[in-house]
């Protein structure tokens, strides 16, 4: 069964790989890779990732990542 911990991994591991990962990108993979209950809709209905996943995000992370608010992706921080 997959776990919060699984998908902030996956999510590390392409922004390591990648170079980084677009917010956009995560909420349409997350749910196709891990299943829909990894993900919420917001009151203005855009899709958001679930706050357990990025608790275990920031975890994972343990901030060598940075987020770009303006262009809403995560890159390596540095």
């Amino acid at each position: 069964m997959t776990s919060a911990q699984d998908i902030a991994g996956w999510m590390v591991d392409r922004i390591r790989t990648e170079g980084r990962l677009s917010q956009e990108q995560a909420v349409q993979e997350i749910p196709e890779t891990f299943g829909p209950e990894w993900v919420r809709t917001l009151e203005n209905g855009h899709t958001a990732i679930s706050k357990e996943v990025l608790a275990e995000f920031r975890k994972a992370h343990g901030g060598t990542v940075q987020w770009d608010r303006d262009r809403r992706f995560w890159s390596v921080k540095g």
